[in-house]
């Protein structure tokens, strides 16, 4: 899979995301990197610069769950960020971030069990 179709995706998803959270409209979706150097993380948001990095390893042998599981657990990231700002004493993967996800219909699952 291309960068230009994660894009793609990723802007459809988050255009939807913007339907259950109207504020989303305000904020660009984040730009999609495959990243050939991620090999334990399966994706990472960086919320500040607006982008979120996929392991393109993890491609090969879990399509499905990268684009139906991290790539959303990845926006929720982006979309938690936007929504509720940036704490110090902020967790990536707490409440607000949990009821991102839910709120998404996904389980608010903080960690993958894909092998390369």
């Amino acid at each position: 899979m291309d960068t230009k179709t994660l894009q793609i995706l990723a802007e459809k998803l988050w255009n939807s995301y913007a339907e259950i959270f109207p504020k989303l409209v305000r904020f660009d979706p984040p730009k999609i990197i495959l990243n050939n150097r991620l090999s334990v993380t399966a994706g990472y948001n960086w919320s500040e610069k607006n982008t979120v990095d996929l392991a393109a390893k993890f491609f090969v042998n879990n399509k499905r769950e990268m684009l139906q599981v991290i790539l959303p657990h990845e926006l929720a990231h982006q979309i938690d960020f936007n929504l509720n700002g940036w704490r110090e004493n902020k967790k990536h993967h707490g409440r607000d971030w949990q009821i991102v996800m839910v709120e998404l219909g996904q389980a608010p699952n903080p960690y993958h069990t894909m092998k390369l």
